[in-house]
């Protein structure tokens, strides 16, 4: 005897599915173009992510979103991922 068995389900007639889908299709095509925009407006949004911002010189340290400004924080930036607070960004001469 085989290990996997599958119990026995009811098969209905193709005539009597046709017609219940052909019913739907209407139903489909409308709800289809609503889903469609709604996933093009989610994948514009992108998560906010929280960043820690440390001065190079002071090591004093600044939470910010993604969606905020550095300067806003009171950061000054200076490359890529490297920032200085304003009070050492002026004793520096960077600003």
């Amino acid at each position: 005897m085989s290990s996997s068995h599958r119990p026995s389900v009811p098969y209905t007639s193709s005539s009597s599915s046709t017609s219940s889908y052909s019913a739907s299709d209407s139903d489909l095509s409308s709800t289809g173009s609503a889903s469609s925009v709604r996933h093009s407006m989610d994948a514009s949004q992108r998560p906010v992510q929280v960043a820690v911002l440390r001065c190079l010189r002071c090591a004093r340290a600044e939470e910010v979103t993604s969606t905020d400004d550095p300067s806003s924080s009171g950061m000054v930036q200076i490359g890529t991922n490297i920032y200085y607070c304003k009070r050492c960004a002026k004793m520096v001469g960077y600003t």
